[in-house]
This record gives structure tokens, sequence and C-alpha cells, in this order.
């Protein structure tokens, strides 16, 4: 079993860098610095990252789902219905890039030296 703390917090369904200002963007250190400081994670961390994220958004809609079904008021059908949109956006996204790895691995082993 991973630990927690080894696999980084990566959400690619959040938007908190479209709504952040310019100033507090280049505050934060997006800049060269960060590129840099992101080297320092292997692949494998940040690919077991993503999957946990991906998997999290998939199995929500089912979470919503049963509380809704179960009489919670807080619950709404809008969002159960967002919550599926999120999860179907992430599996397509998911599989396009896995098919784009594949791509870019065949072609590189397809380079003669």
């Amino acid at each position: 079993m991973i630990e927690n703390r080894l696999v980084p917090n990566i959400n690619i369904f959040s938007n908190s860098l479209s709504s952040m200002p310019i100033d507090e963007f280049s505050q934060k250190g997006f800049g060269s610095s960060a590129i840099k400081e992101s080297s320092s994670t292997d692949f494998k961390t940040v690919l077991s990252g993503l999957v946990s994220n991906l998997n999290n958004e998939v199995e929500k809609p089912d979470q919503l789902l049963n509380e809704q079904m179960m009489g919670n008021p807080d619950v709404d059908i809008h969002d159960v219905m967002t919550a599926i949109a999120k999860a179907e956006i992430g599996v397509t996204l998911a599989t396009q890039v896995t098919s784009k790895v594949v791509s870019a691995y065949n072609t590189v082993m397809n380079i003669s030296i």
C-alpha cells in the first residue's frame, strides 16, 4: 500500500489556477523554479497520484447517489449529475493521455540507433 505522504496531491479537476489573479500567480512561484522543483518527484509517484485522484472522482457519483437515495437533504440530484459528468470527463481524459503515452513509447521504440 502506498503511503499518502508519498503520493502528490495532483487534482486535474480543480480550477484553482484559473481563478488566481496574475500577480498572485507569479508570487506562488509558477515560473522556472517550479519546474526545477517538480523534477524531484519521479514519474511513478506522479502517475500514482493521478490514478488515485481519478479513482476518487469515479467513485464520487456513486457515493452521492447513495446519499441522495437515503434521503440526505444536502445532496441534490444536480450534484449527482455534475459528479457523473466530471467522472466521465476524467475517464475520457485518462484514456486519451494513455493512448498518447503508448503512441509516444512506440515511436521512441521504433527509432533506430
